[in-house]
């Protein structure tokens, strides 16, 4: 069902709110019939029109206010990593028409856009970016796409209409703003748990003294963002926002917390993400273990990839085998996102270890930043924990610094395979000696690969399949048959493969003679 709302305000009796009939997605546009029809056709979508709900008083609700949406960044670094963040309602206001489409992936959320918060009701210029071009100047000397806007700008930049100044903002409409003071006090209780991020370009000054000034920091319960003390703001020196921030806020209690979603952090990051791996799992955090030491043991596990229809095919076929094995799955978040009753299924016959939040490409995730990464992990973390798993091991797609610092900061282990399938080196499964063949004929040669991995280590480790291989399914019953029966090995846990890893390491460090000093 199709719901939009219209505002109460008369100054906003001209703008609507669209929300996707799809997921719930809303986007403030002009009531102009011709400009309704424009976005029509430009989004494919329908709009049909009646009162967004007010407060309901019908218990808690856990809601975000996104002040200064840009390209949904805060609203992805939300969904991904805040506890609890996908059960939150997020209400996003953003200057920029052209940024609406970033936001349409996201469920249970409200965009208002073209629309700014000010502090007071009412319409002003926007002044945004044009389309990028080849031949596009820099922006405040970079070059660099900003996305969104301001609604404050420099007397050059103003009087700048071709170019739009330093910072380009040569793109002006008229659009709506509301009083956020009162559309919070009108839209939320105090019963509600409400988040503020408020980053809008110097239009937190006047917003903040309302607030202030409207007893509303009663409605809000965290409150995120930025300052732009740097920024021209009609009626605001330097010294009055300094004033603002780091006096005024703090003597009615309120201590903004800041929020980078570009840069994928947040003030209190590290304390809504403490770690849960327990202490007594084996191995130590940020530890990588290839081997199960000197010892004739195999942990075998699965990389669960994100064709879930393989993935199935081949969990179901070890279920089904006729002795139960210490198997591990290593599962990416995304998997667990969108299959949480396959990972529900799966958790109560194996252990549940942790990927990334989903696939990427070659090398690419060896190559992100350390937030990146973090992200990453964090995101998968909170998929499975919201399943009830609480994940000890990490099969990351590649060992990097980066990559072994993040996972340290989780309490991961770090598995490295010993032995693996496909291969990545040695032998590698190539038309000529593999593919050309019939399943039958390739059966024993992915076998004989797997031996003569074996025996060219002599010694036990990890042996991962990865799941979205076809052959892999085809494979692992005559694979656990001669485990089992006749390869000498014997199949034990990840965390006991860990323990005599270190057992050995340790053995071997006892024996080691004492350095001489010269």
């Amino acid at each position: 069902m199709l719901v939009a709302d219209k505002r109460l305000s008369a100054d906003y009796s001209d703008s609507y709110v669209r929300i996707n009939e799809r997921n719930g997605h809303v986007q403030l546009k002009t009531g102009n019939e011709q400009q309704l029809q424009r976005s029509k056709e430009q989004h494919g979508q329908t709009n049909s029109f009646s009162k967004f709900p007010l407060n309901s008083g019908d218990g808690q609700r856990k809601i975000l206010l996104d002040c200064g949406g840009n390209i949904a960044s805060t609203v992805e670094l939300f969904r991904e990593t805040y506890p609890g963040g996908r059960d939150f309602i997020i209400h996003s206001f953003e200057i920029d028409s052209r940024l609406a489409p970033y936001f349409n992936p996201f469920p249970n959320h409200h965009l208002h856009c073209p629309v700014g918060v000010a502090a007071k009701d009412g319409s002003m210029t926007a002044f945004t970016e044009a389309a990028w071009s080849p031949t596009r100047a820099k922006n405040n000397g970079k070059d660099m796409q900003w996305g969104g806007g301001t609604l404050f700008v420099s007397q050059d930049e103003a009087q700048n209409t071709d170019t739009g100044g330093k910072r380009l903002l040569n793109v002006r409409p008229t659009i709506p703003v509301v009083d956020l003071s009162l559309w919070i006090q009108n839209h939320t209780t105090k019963e509600d748990y409400v988040i503020l991020k408020l980053d809008v370009e110097g239009a937190e000054y006047d917003i903040l003294k309302k607030m202030l000034a409207d007893g509303t920091f009663e409605w809000i319960d965290k409150y995120y963002g930025e300052f732009h003390h740097a920024q021209p703001v009609e009626g605001w020196t330097v010294e009055e926002k300094h004033q603002l921030a780091n006096v005024q806020l703090k003597e009615h209690g309120q201590n903004m917390l800041d929020w980078q979603g570009e840069s994928r952090n947040y003030a209190d990051f590290v304390q809504m993400h403490p770690v849960r791996v327990p202490l007594k799992s084996p191995g130590i955090p940020g530890g990588v273990y290839d081997n199960c030491g000197k010892t004739t043991k195999i942990a075998l596990a699965f990389a669960v990839g994100m064709n879930a229809k393989r993935a199935r095919k081949v969990v179901n076929t070890i279920s089904a085998y006729r002795q139960h094995l210490p198997v591990t799955l290593f599962i990416y978040g995304d998997y667990a996102e969108l299959f949480p009753e396959d990972v529900k299924q799966w958790k109560t016959k194996f252990n549940i270890g942790i990927r990334e939040d989903g696939s990427y490409p070659n090398d690419h995730f060896s190559k992100l930043p350390a937030n990146w990464v973090r992200e990453s992990l964090v995101s998968a973390e909170v998929r499975l924990q919201e399943l009830g798993i609480q994940p000890e091991y990490y099969l990351p797609v590649q060992l990097t610094k980066t990559v072994i610092n993040e996972a340290q900061k989780r309490g991961f282990r770090l598995v490295s395979p010993t032995y693996e399938f496909p291969p990545k080196t040695g032998m590698t499964l190539e038309d000529g000696n593999y593919y050309k063949y019939r399943d039958v004929e390739r059966i024993p040669k992915a076998l004989r690969i797997i031996y003569e991995s074996l025996i060219t280590q002599s010694h036990g480790g990890f042996l991962i399949f990865d799941t979205d291989i076809p052959d892999t399914r085809m494979n692992i019953v005559f694979l656990l048959d001669y485990l089992v029966e006749n390869s000498g090995y014997k199949l034990v846990s990840i965390a006991n493969c860990v323990e005599s890893s270190l057992e050995s390491k340790h053995a071997v460090e006892e024996k080691a003679p004492e350095p001489v000093l010269l």
